[in-house]
């Protein structure tokens, strides 16, 4: 899939509606920008990125508690002075 699109004064450009659809972009959406090395632009889709990063987190911390992790007893037992 490949479109043309016009720059227009500001520097603005208008995705087209099927770009969009396809990309699940929507008003507010964020995406990131990225120019590379070979003078090319990518665009990636934030809110999606987001929600499946959300949801790595929600499944892997999902038990976990601040109490229970390594660095917070070691900062307890240094703490109470029983090193």
């Amino acid at each position: 899939m490949s479109y043309v699109v016009i720059i227009d004064e500001r520097g603005r450009m208008v995705l087209p509606a099927e770009v969009r659809r396809r990309l699940g972009i929507r008003k507010g959406s964020r995406v990131l920008l990225r120019v590379t090395s070979d003078s090319s632009a990518e665009i990636i889709i934030l809110d999606r990125l987001y929600k499946e990063i959300s949801k790595i987190f929600d499944e892997k911390f999902r038990d976990w508690k601040e109490e229970d992790h390594e660095a917070s007893k070691m900062l307890e037992m240094m703490l109470s002075g029983d090193r």
